[in-house]
C-alpha cells in the first residue's frame, strides 16, 4: 500500500507536459473482448480529454492495455487513470467479466525532447502492427488513420447534441455528456478525430511517407521503448531480415553478409541481440551462422 501511495505521490507532483501514458499489460484477461467494449474504450478516452484537462495526440487500444501520447500535469493523468479503472471495470463487471484487478496501474513516461516525441508516437501507433491486428493505420481502435488519410473525413457520425441524453447515458453507464459537435458513431462509440488532436503527428511527420516508414522501419526504437515499458516485443521474419539489413547499412557500410568478417560477425551477433533482442536462434537464422556458435558467442560476452 506505501509503495502504491509512493507511486501515486510521484505522478500527482509531475508539472504539466508531454507523457506517453501506457497502463499494465492484463494478466490473464482482456480488457476489450468485443467490438462494444472497445467503443466503450473510445467513448471513455473522449471523456477523460474534456473531463481532466487533457489533450490527446495519439492512442492505441490494444486487447489487454492501453496507449496513450497526451500532455497534461501529473494530477490530471492520475485522475484519468483513476477514472478510466473504474470505468472500464463497471463495463466488464457488467458484461459478465472480472473487473480489473485492485493493484492494476499504469506507466507516465515524460517526453522531453522531438526526437523522443517521434519515437514514443511511432511505438504507440506501431504496437497493434506487433501482433499481426492490422496494416498501417489499418487498425480501428487507433488514432493511426486519422493522420494523413482522407478516410477519415468519410467516417462520420451523429452530433452529440442531437443523442438524446439518456442515450448517451446508457452508452457511457453514467450522466455524462460530450460537446455537442462531437461524433457519437454506432461502431466506433465516438469518431476519435472528435477528441484527438492531429496537429502534433502532423507537425513532426509533415509527409504521408515519412510517418508510413517509420511505423514499419523504426526496430530499434521499438525495441529501446518496449523494454523501458517491461513489454515484450517480437519481430517476424520479414522484419528481421529489415533489421539485418539496416544494421548492415548503418554498421557496416559498403558490406553484405557474405563480405563480413568473423570480427564483424561477432560485432554483428552482439547488436541484434543488444539492441533489438534477437534470440540466438533468430539470428542464427538471419545471418546463417550455427545456433551453438552464436550461443557460445553471447555466454562469452556475458561472463566478461
Amino acid at each position: 500500500m506505501k509503495e502504491t501511495q509512493k507511486r501515486r505521490d510521484e505522478y500527482r507532483a509531475l508539472k504539466k507536459g508531454y507523457y506517453h501514458f501506457c497502463t499494465d499489460g492484463l494478466q490473464g484477461g482482456l480488457i476489450f473482448n468485443n467490438v462494444l467494449q472497445y467503443a466503450f474504450g473510445m467513448l471513455m478516452l473522449g471523456l477523460i480529454s474534456i473531463k481532466f484537462g487533457i489533450r490527446i495526440y495519439a492512442f492505441t487500444l490494444m486487447p489487454n492495455h492501453i496507449h496513450i501520447i497526451l500532455s497534461g500535469t501529473g494530477a490530471d493523468c492520475l485522475e484519468a487513470f483513476d477514472f478510466l479503472k473504474r470505468k472500464l471495470s463497471l463495463r466488464l463487471v457488467r458484461d459478465g467479466f472480472s473487473p480489473l484487478p485492485a493493484d492494476y496501474w499504469f506507466k507516465l513516461v515524460p517526453i522531453e525532447s522531438e526526437a523522443q516525441m517521434r519515437m514514443e508516437i511511432v511505438y504507440v501507433l506501431r504496437n497493434c502492427l506487433e501482433e499481426g491486428l492490422g496494416v498501417v493505420g489499418g487498425y480501428l481502435w487507433s488514432s493511426a488513420w486519422l493522420y494523413h488519410a482522407d478516410i477519415s473525413k468519410l467516417v462520420g457520425g451523429t452530433p452529440a447534441s442531437q443523442v438524446s441524453g439518456r442515450e448517451l447515458s446508457r452508452m457511457m453507464l453514467g450522466r455524462e455528456t460530450l460537446p455537442p459537435d462531437w461524433l457519437v458513431h454506432p461502431y466506433l462509440g465516438l469518431h476519435p478525430g472528435s477528441f484527438v488532436d492531429t496537429s502534433l503527428v502532423l507537425r513532426l511527420f509533415p509527409e504521408p511517407k515519412d510517418l508510413q516508414t517509420a511505423l514499419v522501419k523504426d526496430y530499434e526504437v521499438m525495441f529501446q521503448i518496449a523494454r523501458r515499458l517491461g513489454e515484450l516485443q517480437k519481430f517476424n521474419k520479414a522484419e528481421i531480415d529489415g533489421i539485418v539489413t539496416q544494421v548492415l547499412l548503418k554498421r557496416f557500410p559498403g558490406k553484405d553478409l557474405n563480405q563480413l568478417s568473423d570480427d564483424d560477425k561477432s560485432k554483428m551477433i552482439l547488436i541484434l541481440n543488444r539492441d533489438f533482442g534477437l534470440s540466438s536462434y533468430q539470428i542464427s537464422t538471419a545471418i546463417y551462422i550455427k545456433e551453438k556458435v552464436v550461443r557460445q558467442l553471447l555466454a562469452a560476452k556475458e561472463l566478461r
